[in-house]
């Protein structure tokens, strides 16, 4: 595999897309979506690039397995998170004259300062925020529309005893866009370097914009889509999906919450997000 950071970044979005164009193929639907990836032209390299962008790390070549070697055993854990629950989270945070940050980056502050806890003496102060671009989906077509954002809180900066709403506030406002470092830095050696994003930092994903519930079979939708990951570096991953808006499916909505990380993290972090409110007893 050679330039894999295309492939590696590109997955969690346009799966959906395809997954959802399979269903209607089945269905014998009338399809208005090319079949054909279309791939842009890439931008003219910059001189004087020195070093990586933050948001991907280099990995020894994986040859044609996609997934790199991690240095530690990782593990995943899932919890749903109702919108009730949310609610209650914000109003922790924010109070009623406070202009609030969206669900999802509060969400992301709350467990942000969560593996900082476990990760005593090394906390992540660097963070990668990936979403899907919603200017990228012109014409239907399935292509690489995401958005890779690195938000540095600085060295000097203690994750832990920083107030919520400034961690909240500085992933929506202080996320620079490397896409285009990203897409510099793998042309530059003509795409024999491989790469990867997610956990290259702590990633969190938001797949909130994505179709999951989209595909229909015989009339019938799906009760519950869930995602993870392999290949994920040591920093981890922490992917939000919606939770089913159908009131003929679910009577519950949502957020579905899945993390992977380091297994020897595992039992701090969910400790710490039970004492957070993120998780509840029945989650474990």
């Amino acid at each position: 595999m050679r330039g894999s950071i295309h492939k590696f970044i590109r997955l969690g979005f346009a799966a959906s897309d395809f997954i959802n164009l399979w269903g209607q193929t089945l269905n014998n639907l009338s399809l208005k979506i090319p079949f054909n990836i279309p791939r842009s032209a890439p931008a003219p390299l910059k001189p004087g690039l020195e070093k990586d962008p933050a948001t991907v790390k280099r990995v020894n070549p994986v040859g044609d397995h996609w997934i790199p070697t991690n240095s530690k055993g990782m593990d995943t854990f899932s919890f749903h998170i109702t919108s009730s629950q949310m609610n209650n989270l914000q109003a922790q945070i924010w109070s009623s004259s406070d202009e609030q940050t969206p669900p999802f980056e509060s969400l992301c502050a709350i467990i942000w300062r969560c593996f900082a806890r476990v990760r005593e003496g090394s906390e992540p102060t660097t963070v990668t925020i990936c979403r899907s671009d919603p200017n990228g989906r012109g014409n239907d077509m399935i292509g690489n529309d995401q958005l890779i954002y690195k938000v540095e809180a600085g060295n000097e900066c203690s994750i832990v005893d920083t107030n919520l709403k400034i961690l909240a506030s500085m992933l929506v406002d202080q996320g620079i866009d490397e896409r285009n470092q990203i897409e510099e830095v793998v042309e530059k050696d003509n795409g024999v370097t491989d790469f990867f994003v997610y956990g290259a930092n702590l990633t969190f994903l938001d797949l909130e914009d994505v179709n999951v519930y989209d595909l229909k079979l015989k009339g019938q939708k799906p009760r519950f889509v869930y995602y993870t990951l392999q290949g994920v570096g040591d920093e981890g991953v922490v992917l939000v999906l919606p939770w089913s808006k159908d009131p003929n499916i679910n009577d519950i909505d949502g957020k579905f919450v899945t993390i992977i990380l380091p297994e020897d993290e595992m039992v701090k972090l969910k400790s710490e997000l039970k004492m957070n409110g993120v998780m509840f007893e029945g989650d474990f």
